[in-house]
């Protein structure tokens, strides 16, 4: 029966929920014990808290601090990483794609981004800067350069 459907019924006198309703008066439409809406005040407080709490740290982050001492050996693969991060190969790459990224994607983009920096820097000379971020040979550093940002590395420093 709907809320209120008592007070219009005619046959309210005989329903228990109508004689029920003449005795006490119309039920009411929530129940909150005594102290709900405290409760309920600092669970909002909680859940707000949590939400504002740094997140822990994500894989993405955790792999691309694995990679970056691995860059310069040239011995940098996912089943090193997995292994320095005390998981299986199947384990990273099924986090890893939890998190909507690839292991190559994350060592191309830390390759990239370490690239620039170095380049930037002007000390380091594109060779030196190839070998630190991985690549056996310049040129195909030079060619992957290029991919990423649409310049060489040499045009790159001059700009």
């Amino acid at each position: 029966m709907r809320g209120g459907a008592c007070a219009t019924c005619d046959n309210r006198a005989v329903c228990p929920a109508g004689r029920w309703q003449q005795a006490f008066g119309p039920p009411r439409r929530s129940f909150e014990p005594k102290g709900a809406s405290t409760l309920l005040a600092f669970l909002g407080q909680i859940s707000g808290a949590l939400a504002e709490r740094p997140q822990a740290r994500c894989l993405r982050r955790e792999v691309e601090d694995a990679i970056e001492p691995m860059l310069a050996s040239g011995e940098v693969g996912i089943d090193r990483v997995a292994r320095d991060l005390g998981m299986s190969r199947q384990t990273l790459y099924r986090r890893l794609k939890a998190e909507g990224v690839t292991f190559e994607e994350i060592l191309e983009a830390k390759r990239r981004s370490l690239a620039i920096r170095y380049l930037g820097l002007n000390r380091i000379s594109v060779k030196a800067a190839a070998y630190k971020v991985g690549f056996s040979d310049p040129a195909a550093f030079s060619r992957a350069f290029k991919r990423w940002t649409g310049v060489s590395p040499s045009q790159f420093r001059t700009a």
